[in-house]
């Protein structure tokens, strides 16, 4: 039909391989092109398998903590009451009382919210933008999902840059197949790189940080360089492994908080039937 192959796989391929596809037969290197994009997918990969596998445990681990605060507002408590007045009690007892008197009248509420929180959240991910929405992106899912995007960008960009394309003609190329939130920022660093400022220099002036601030830095720093484009594409491989680390460090954290709150709950249970017990002893020997 007279197309480019850019143009007929327009509607069959991610916007990130249809760019560097279309920067390839500009450059007239479609085979290095080529290369790129399974640079690119291998890349994708990496990062979905580790949100997977990492995100995985503390969605068990906090399906699990439903389920035990359920048990204590259902049986633990309802038990304990039967031997003695709640209302006598204290300590760890009394907290346990607490949290089945929440469960019982506003648990199912809490679910559903943070249920529709959670959802709400993953789903916006690609249309949320704002000032809001940056301040948002130290936390996950905001965080993870602008590591995943961040180095792909470094990655098209270094390639595009490599094809010969200027930085200018990258962000266009970029922008077409963008959602809403990555065009945000590509529109920011287009307008600064148009008002006469190199990558690195418009990057920072978006106030996005996106890639991230270091990765900011650094290439305000390169862009001052003679070796640009490769030293852009050196570091962009760099930048892929950082953002794996950082994804991976991010899950582990949430793991980590997730064992510890579960860990409480769990002790905090002991602790409780053990004191009702202890002080059902003491009634029975007076």
């Amino acid at each position: 039909g007279g197309k480019t192959l850019a143009q007929a796989c327009l509607n069959w391929v991610p916007y990130q391989e249809h760019a560097v596809i279309s920067a390839g037969e500009k450059s007239g290197n479609l085979i290095q092109a080529f290369s790129d994009c399974v640079r690119i997918i291998e890349a994708r990969q990496k990062v979905m398998r580790l949100v997977v596998s990492t995100a995985s445990y503390p969605v068990f681990v906090w399906s699990l903590m439903a389920y035990l605060l359920n048990v204590i507002a259902t049986r633990v408590v309802p038990a304990m009451s039967r031997s003695s007045n709640p209302e006598a009690w204290s300590g760890a007892p009394m907290v346990l009382h607490m949290i089945a008197t929440f469960v019982t009248n506003w648990g199912l509420l809490t679910l559903c919210l943070v249920v529709v929180l959670v959802v709400t959240s993953v789903v916006t991910l690609p249309y949320f933008r704002g000032p809001w929405r940056t301040r948002l992106e130290i936390l996950p899912p905001w965080s993870i999902y602008k590591a995943l995007h961040g180095s792909t960008f470094l990655l098209n960009i270094a390639v595009m840059l490599r094809a010969n394309i200027d930085p200018l003609g990258a962000l266009d190329t970029l922008k077409r197949g963008a959602n809403p939130w990555l065009r945000e920022r590509l529109e920011a660093a287009h307008y600064g790189v148009r008002m006469g400022k190199n990558f690195g220099e418009a990057l920072d002036l978006s106030g996005h940080e996106f890639p991230d601030h270091e990765a900011i830095q650094f290439l305000i720093v390169l862009s001052t360089t003679q070796s640009f484009s490769a030293a852009v594409h050196r570091y962009s491989l760099r930048w892929l492994e950082i953002s794996l680390k950082q994804v991976e460090r991010y899950a582990k954290t949430l793991s980590l908080v997730s064992m510890v709150l579960i860990g409480l709950l769990m002790i905090l249970v002991m602790v409780g039937a053990y004191s009702m017990t202890g002080n059902a002893t003491q009634g029975m020997t007076h």
